[in-house]
């Protein structure tokens, strides 16, 4: 059949331009363009999806599009940070290092996926993978700033900073500006004399109340470790607690009793992989006089695992505890290890020596997988798995009194003892936890947790809940905090079972001088 010539034009043209559209989709420098220009509109997730199409088109025509990949990988990951999804920018940044050539393109790399490993709590990987590109301007030197900040290396991230900006003001953005600020203010703290002062409240089901009052002082200086990373912290303080009993249940005279304690101790790094914490004291309570001590030694080669090591020896705060000079001496061996991109599992085995003989062993083991955050708020949540399982001996046997200061009796009249503090033979305890954390900046957090799950206290088992929350974070370098808050059915030693429940709040202030 004969074609009209303007017929074939039309078709031709329309052709051409279907192609031409086609090729307009899927060309991957276009979606780059346009998801620069998203970025600099403000519409992060607009962005990321350009972005996120770049790099599927070159990953289909790596050999055609070769010379576009690292600005859709550099983009993508600066987009996935932004809308706080921080395994895509890991994930975009570590590709982009292993194909950049150029000193600047390595560093755009390592510099984002620094910022990608800190935001998910892995800030020694960060400092290391910064170390080829430290030199290379302010933004390296900020970023290994907030990374050894995190690991408490303070000597080391106050020269951090002082190399990102030599005069005090930071040559970037406002928003790294502001971040400069902000880990400047944080690493205030521990390079100077501070006031520490804390308040902690608790009541239980069986009325013992705890109210404990503290204040010291922190000194940084010389010491034994390494202080080319961190001073050491030199502690010196006074506690007074009180507690009181309104159940009667122990026959003191009044229901109450007060401890006084003054201590002091130190921290120090040994090493980039251990560090280590000794406090000790005297307390009186009466005619009570004993010791204090509490001693950790860490081992964190990396992000992926570490250990533990502690010994304390603290008075059981019930009134019939310390009346009847009761300590406890507890030994810890426990360890955590993390698989990327899916959980850690942290594990402890503890042995407690009480000096009424009593001896109690047990395991606590978490299993927490990585949390998901939320596009554009700095929000992530998350589950915990929670288990804790013990034997013990028998406690020392008291008798038992009520709240006007009569014996309890069986039917026979005879008195009734019971223990000076929450002992069984058998315990097992299994939560679940929903975790909901909101960063405010890197040194800023608020964590709330809410557990349910149930108690086996011998052979005996019971639905348990348990809910608490922290925040803590920096008003300004004058003034650090952190409160603490929960309500929880969980037994302790200072009671247990069916019905028990304990709430508690504490709040410490730190006040550089």
């Amino acid at each position: 059949m004969k074609k009209n010539p303007i017929q074939i034009v039309v078709v031709i043209s329309g052709l051409m331009f279907f192609y031409g559209t086609t090729v307009a989709f899927a060309d991957p420098g276009q979606d780059i363009r346009l998801g620069r220009q998203a970025l600099t509109q403000e519409h992060p997730d607009l962005a990321l999806s350009y972005f996120r199409k770049a790099r599927n088109e070159i990953n289909l025509h790596p050999d055609k599009y070769h010379d576009d990949q690292l600005a859709a990988l550099s983009g993508l990951g600066y987009a996935a940070l932004w809308v706080g999804n921080s395994h895509e920018a890991e994930s975009a940044y570590s590709k982009g290092i292993s194909i950049a050539h150029s000193p600047e393109d390595q560093k755009t790399m390592r510099v984002g996926l620094a910022r990608a490993l800190i935001n998910l709590g892995r800030p020694r990987e960060a400092y290391d993978i910064l170390k080829p590109v430290r030199s290379m301007g302010a933004d390296p030197q900020l970023q290994s700033a907030i990374a050894s900040a995190l690991l408490s290396w303070d000597t080391v991230a106050q020269k951090h900073l002082n190399l990102a900006a030599p005069h005090g003001v930071y040559p970037g953005p406002q928003w790294q500006a502001q971040l400069f600020r902000q880990t400047s203010d944080f690493v205030y703290y521990p390079l100077h004399d501070r006031i520490n002062v804390g308040y902690q409240y608790s009541s239980d089901s069986d009325h013992n109340i705890n109210q404990i009052y503290q204040a010291g002082v922190t000194v940084p200086g010389d010491g034994p470790g390494d202080n080319s990373l961190s001073p050491t912290m030199w502690y010196g303080g006074f506690r007074q607690t009180q507690i009181t009993d309104n159940n009667g249940s122990s026959g003191a005279s009044n229901g109450q009793i007060g401890i006084s304690t003054v201590e002091g101790g130190w921290s120090a790094p040994i090493n980039t992989n251990w560090n280590y914490s000794i406090l000790g004291g005297v307390s009186t309570a009466r005619n009570w006089t004993f010791g204090r001590l509490d001693g950790q030694v860490n081992y964190q080669p990396s992000d992926t695992w570490g250990l533990n090591l502690s010994f304390d020896q603290q008075p059981i705060r019930t009134v019939a505890a310390v009346e009847h000079k009761i300590l406890v001496n507890t030994f810890s061996l426990g360890g955590f290890g993390r698989l990327r991109n899916i959980g850690t599992v942290g594990a402890a085995y503890f042995h407690q020596a009480f000096s009424d003989g009593n001896q109690r062993d047990g395991v606590v083991v978490r299993v927490t997988p990585e949390f998901y955050s939320f596009s554009s708020l700095p929000i992530s949540i998350g589950v915990q798995g929670y288990f804790r399982a013990y034997t013990s001996g028998t406690p020392l046997q008291l008798p038992l009194y009520q709240a006007d200061g009569k014996p309890v009796v069986n039917k026979s009249g005879k008195p009734v003892d019971g223990s000076a503090y929450f002992s069984p033979h058998h315990y097992r305890e299994a939560l679940g936890y929903i975790i909901y954390v909101q960063k405010f900046s890197p040194y800023s957090v608020m964590r709330l947790y809410a557990g349910y799950g149930d108690q086996t206290i011998d052979g005996v088992t019971t639905p348990i809940t348990d809910f608490y929350g922290t925040i803590t974070g920096i008003v300004s370098k004058y003034l650090q905090f952190s409160l603490t808050g929960g309500y929880s059915q969980i037994a302790s030693a200072y009671g247990g079972g069916s019905g028990y429940h304990r709430s508690y709040v504490g709040a410490n202030l730190t006040i550089p001088f």
